[in-house]
């Protein structure tokens, strides 16, 4: 999968008890026909049959380490402080690559940014989910980040913070969009990504976004605190309707 002549794309697989999903995962990396991929995987001491699978492709993958840890962000960094190569894309255990050229395309185009980024695929829709305007971070992360490449370097400077339970990722991305990172959107899907495991408003995922958002959005506070309000109740409405199906 390597050839030192191409710029090197780490790609970090974090997986738990996914036996049911692993493989899709597995085969849309290694399938890559990009020529310098770094596969790494790390898995969380599954107990359900994913390190079998995980052991079957073990000359597939550059980087297998199979040890408890503190939660998937934990596992990223770990992930992260294995990688070597330039640019770093997280596909986890229930998502894959739309296709396998993904990676080739977007690095044949032109790589002057920070972060690039595509869009995604529901796969019981089939429909795109496209991002949003970068815009509206203090709302809610705009970009999928299993549809993003970053250059490393950015992920070793300041890995996921672990204060976060749901949304470190939103606090890495909105950390670098206001420090000037260059991102750049190519309109192409890049993930099939499962939208049901979203914490999208979930009483963790507002305490974070709350958390996160009053530290960034300098001059909309008071928009992130009315709309915190606002999704506080939808949650509370939403737990009170499930209740009494």
């Amino acid at each position: 999968m390597k050839s030192n002549r191409l710029t090197g794309i780490t790609v970090i697989t974090i997986s738990y008890n996914s036996a049911g999903t692993i493989e899709k995962t597995i085969k849309s990396v290694i399938e890559q026909t990009y020529g310098n991929i770094e596969f790494i995987v790390i898995d969380g001491n599954s107990t359900d049959g994913t390190v079998d699978i995980l052991n079957r492709y073990s000359d597939k993958i550059d980087i297998l380490r199979i040890e408890p840890d503190r939660g998937i962000y934990d596992a990223m960094n770990k992930g992260i402080s294995l990688s070597s190569g330039e640019w770093i894309c997280f596909m986890n255990s229930n998502d894959s690559f739309y296709n396998e050229k993904v990676v080739e395309d977007i690095f044949n185009v032109d790589t002057d940014a920070d972060i690039i980024y595509g869009y995604c695929i529901d796969p019981d829709t089939g429909k795109s989910v496209k991002p949003l305007n970068l815009d509206l971070f203090w709302k809610r992360i705009p970009i999928n980040h299993q549809s993003a490449f970053v250059r490393s370097v950015y992920y070793r400077e300041r890995p996921y913070d672990l204060r976060y339970s749901v949304s470190s990722i939103y606090d890495f991305f909105y950390y670098w969009y206001c420090r000037g990172l260059r991102f750049k959107y190519i309109d192409m899907p890049v993930t099939v990504y499962d939208m049901k495991g979203l914490s999208f408003y979930s009483f963790a995922w507002l305490w974070d976004y709350v958390r996160i958002s009053m530290k960034y959005s300098k001059g909309k506070k008071i928009k992130v605190f009315f709309r915190f309000i606002y999704l506080f109740f939808v949650r509370i409405y939403i737990n009170l309707f499930l209740k009494r199906r």
